[in-house]
């Protein structure tokens, strides 16, 4: 399986609830980003996550602060061990209701069919706005 097709089953997965067959694609290796590695007050989502048991935490951070609607894959490329992802989302931050809309972008990293990086881009100014 492609680093494309993994990917894309694994957001599959997420998306659909079903997070332990998403957690079963994860390497125990694996670091989950968003945005960026280090921890920040302004940002829950930031830090670098590791492993399943980091996947689903970092799930239920996203889970927690935002309710999901549309996210949109424009376009999905790369080789057996990477992948990019972009397109755009509209999500709903739960304590504000506002809308929190981006553009994003993902970078995957799979190694014996397992997810071992997956590094999300988004607007976190865009977030930081619909948080207030």
């Amino acid at each position: 399986m492609s680093a494309v097709d993994l990917t894309q089953s694994f957001l599959g997965a997420v998306f659909s609830g079903q997070l332990e067959e998403a957690l079963a694609l994860t390497a125990p290796e694996a670091r989950f980003i968003s945005v960026s590695p280090r921890d920040s007050a302004a940002n829950p989502l930031h830090g670098t996550f590791v492993g399943p048991e980091g996947a689903k935490a970092f799930f239920g951070g996203f889970g927690a602060l935002l309710e999901p609607g549309d996210f949109t894959v424009e376009a999905a490329f790369g080789d057996d061990h990477h992948a990019a992802l972009y397109g755009q989302f509209r999500h709903t931050v739960r304590a504000t209701g506002k809308p929190f809309v981006s553009d994003w972008a993902l970078i995957t990293r799979v190694a014996g069919g397992k997810l071992t990086l997956y590094h999300f881009y988004e607007d976190s100014d865009a977030l930081t706005r619909a948080r207030a």
